[in-house]
């Protein structure tokens, strides 16, 4: 995610309706209603923190696309971990409890 990006959806945090959306062409396949699901973050080659997805999720099926709903306060910065280059989606994301590049859940850049 752009730095720019990323300091706009900080900033929905304080706005009256702090729901933010992130955009795919493809369902990620790590998701799951029953469980939480986490949006990590990267920028400027860190992971940078999370936003916690809500349960629920926008599909337009004629454009092939999927939407991704968060609130903006569930941010949850993340000590800097290196994240090695990838271009818009990827499940090697770090473990909270070691900061290791595991496979995990929905991701952006």
């Amino acid at each position: 995610m752009r730095p720019e990006v990323l300091a706009h959806k900080l900033d929905a945090r304080r706005e009256r309706n702090p729901e933010q959306a992130w955009n795919l062409t493809r369902w990620p396949r790590g998701y799951s209603a029953r469980s939480s699901n986490r949006l990590f973050v990267a920028t400027t080659g860190f992971w940078r923190g999370y936003f916690i997805l809500a349960k629920d999720a926008l599909c337009t099926k004629d454009l092939g696309a999927f939407t991704l709903l968060f609130d903006a306060r569930t941010w949850t910065p993340i000590s800097p971990t290196p994240c090695p280059r990838f271009r818009g989606f990827t499940y090697n994301v770090p473990r909270l409890d070691t900061g290791r590049l595991t496979p995990g859940r929905a991701t952006a850049t």
